[in-house]
């Protein structure tokens, strides 16, 4: 039934198809080509890195956590397909926003967003901003943001692109994305649908055979199957140049079946359990950037429900309405300001809750300033205010500076820094689940102290950048869960300090005259519960499921028509739990690609790929007691037609 749909959805998507850039010194700008980007012009000093190039390409058949562990230093806890959550420079998985236009994709329920269920093939760009940026985001965004971005391409003419993966273990991807317009008017319409499994074969380390000391057998994941698929609709319109209407709706149902552990898997194989996600997401604006004074003026709606189980009597729904506009007037050449404001107002409907819960307002005010100062120095002011009913939210203000430190011939040294204030709002569940949710509870408060560095170097056929971020978080009432006895409840329960390095590189050379692009990330990553309400021997130790060491490399070699890329994971030791019991071990994961492009004419392109995922065939574990994937293949086929 579901593939049925997918079908009906795509066929009548098909049916119904018929830049500007802030230059800003000193930084890597995510262009406002990407129709919900402009981030940077007011982030001095911010740390915002953009997916693009044969890394991006090559992670269209996978999901967000695939791609971003691969090519960001970035660290997370997930299982084999069903939970994925993000842990960005040791903080929770509530404290990363991930923001498609105006819109926080995190359940407003649990406070957190599943990167399972973000299909790379929908979007044209990703960014992630590393730190906090609750000055520019809001509630959330303690640890950091990603961006999906999606590009106004102003199409003149029909383009069409449609792909299609198959893999181990009953994987599969059919996509499409369809593009129609008159240089004016633009349609583009993207359409995924996705299935897996999941049976793969793993070593189970729960089997106890006393008598015959044996304790462990070979099993196969049962119950793990994943199904999801989606439908992004874009309506865009230019009026002029610096003058567009653009409208989004984006459509996405995600299921899959629980993971169970490994002791479960071995001990009640027909166990299963159901877990179900229906999002409706829309986003529109009116944008005008033709005068001195720039506005924007946006807004949309969002419909989240989860059903678990197939239990649909125990309704887990939110609703929500915004609205935002601003201001922005760049005042001379070399210095702007920003101003807006932004309204929320949210309807739950979860059936723990009081039924005297009937709606939550937010608004927000925001001012920003940017100011050059001799072409080689910029500075960054940013005040964001949050209102919430019957609720008191902190004053976040951040400072950011860019400093072109040196610049000769051949490479260019800059120096960043900046300061920020971060918070969030505790979720609906932390405040109003029945029993245990507390109104009362205080929202996690962050402040962010960076400095970085980046070289980057450009002589004949050898180019690339270094870059080096120090950065030190403090994070105070942290929310958990305490068991109560009869019943568990929320509360303010630890101060979290978090500190460490990441290091960057990307190079483009030559390699026995082939071309050749390679990178290395790599983060360390202190992150210790300074004080706790809990009883805890775990003070001032590794915080769980934060590894100290986590990095990643790739490398690909272009030839005529081919590329081959190499890339690896590193993730170091990581406790799971406060007793410093089931410790997961590090592991190294390699990887290899092999494509090829063929330009069948001026009007037809045809790429393959193949994709050997766990070349060694490690045997290892994400989160404690639940098995991985040993070694598996994809094989992709793209045909673009223009």
């Amino acid at each position: 039934m579901r593939r049925f749909v997918v079908i009906i959805s795509v066929l009548f998507a098909i049916h119904v198809s018929g830049q500007e850039k802030d230059s800003v010194l000193d930084t890597v700008q995510i262009e406002e080509v990407v129709s919900y980007g402009h981030l940077q012009k007011f982030q001095s000093g911010a740390k915002i890195e953009t997916i693009s190039g044969i890394g991006y390409s090559q992670g269209q058949d996978g999901n967000l956590e695939q791609l971003l562990s691969r090519t960001m230093p970035i660290a997370f806890k997930t299982d084999a397909g069903g939970l994925s959550t993000i842990r960005i420079r040791g903080t929770a998985a509530s404290h990363t926003s991930v923001n498609f236009g105006g819109i926080d994709l995190n359940s407003l329920t649990l406070g957190q967003s599943n990167f399972n269920n973000i299909p790379v093939y929908l979007f044209d760009e990703i960014g992630v901003q590393f730190g906090s940026a609750s000055s520019v985001n809001g509630s959330g965004s303690i640890g950091g943001a990603i961006y999906l971005g999606l590009n106004n391409n102003w199409t003149d003419g029909f383009r069409l692109e449609t792909r299609i993966s198959h893999g181990s273990f009953g994987e599969q991807l059919y996509g499409t994305k369809i593009f129609a317009g008159n240089g004016k008017f633009e349609a583009v319409t993207r359409a995924y649908y996705y299935y897996r499994k999941n049976d793969f074969p793993f070593l189970n380390t729960t089997y106890r055979d006393f008598e015959n000391d044996i304790f462990e057998i070979e099993d196969v994941q049962r119950n793990a199957n994943v199904e999801k698929y989606g439908l992004l609709q874009e309506l865009n319109y230019k009026f002029a140049d610096n003058e567009s209407f653009t409208f989004n709706i984006w459509l996405e149902n995600d299921w899959h079946q629980v993971q169970q552990n490994m002791q479960t898997n071995l001990n009640n194989p027909d166990f299963g359990e159901e877990y179900q996600d229906q999002h409706l997401r829309i986003w529109a604006g009116y944008k005008n950037r033709k005068n001195p004074f720039k506005f924007e003026v946006n807004g949309g709606y969002v419909f989240d429900d989860a059903v678990n189980n197939g239990n649909t009597e125990d309704t887990i729904r939110t609703q929500r309405v915004l609205a935002e506009a601003f201001i922005e007037h760049d005042f001379s050449t070399k210095a702007s300001y920003k101003v807006g404001a932004k309204a929320e107002r949210i309807f739950p409907q979860v059936y723990a809750y009081s039924t005297s819960l009937e709606k939550e307002d937010r608004v927000d005010f925001y001012a920003s300033y940017y100011q050059q100062f001799f072409r080689t120095l910029s500075l960054t002011v940013n005040l964001r205010q949050g209102f919430v009913t019957d609720y008191e939210v902190p004053f976040t203000p951040s400072l950011g500076l860019n400093y072109l430190a040196l610049s000769k011939e051949y490479w260019i040294l800059r120096f960043s820094g900046s300061v920020a204030r971060s918070y969030r709002v505790p979720t609906f569940n932390d405040r109003f689940w029945l029993p245990g949710g507390n109104p009362d509870l205080a929202p996690e408060k962050g402040m962010n102290y960076e400095l970085g560095t980046k070289w980057s170097y450009c002589n004949g056929d050898v180019s690339g950048n270094i870059k080096l971020s120090g950065f030190y978080l403090n994070i105070e009432d942290w929310i958990l869960w305490k068991n109560g006895g009869a019943f568990w409840y929320a509360e303010n329960v630890q101060k979290v300090k978090s500190q460490g390095i990441e290091f960057m590189t990307d190079w483009q050379y030559l390699l026995f005259g082939l071309k050749t692009l390679s990178g290395l990330n790599y983060s360390l990553t202190l992150t210790k519960r300074m004080a706790s309400l809990n009883s805890t021997n775990a003070i001032g130790r590794q915080l769980e499921y934060v590894p100290l060491h986590s990095g990643n490399f790739f490398t690909t070699t272009y030839w005529k028509n081919f590329d081959f890329t190499l890339n690896g994971t590193y993730t170091g030791e990581q406790y799971t739990d406060e007793e410093d019991r089931n410790v997961l071990y590090p592991c190294f994961l390699l990887n290899a690609v092999l494509s090829y492009q063929a330009k069948l004419n001026s009007s037809n392109q045809l790429q393959v790929s193949g994709l050997l995922n766990n070349l060694f065939d490690v045997d290892y574990q994400s989160s404690w007691g639940y098995a991985m994937p040993g070694i598996n293949y994809r094989l992709s086929v793209t045909y673009k037609f223009k």
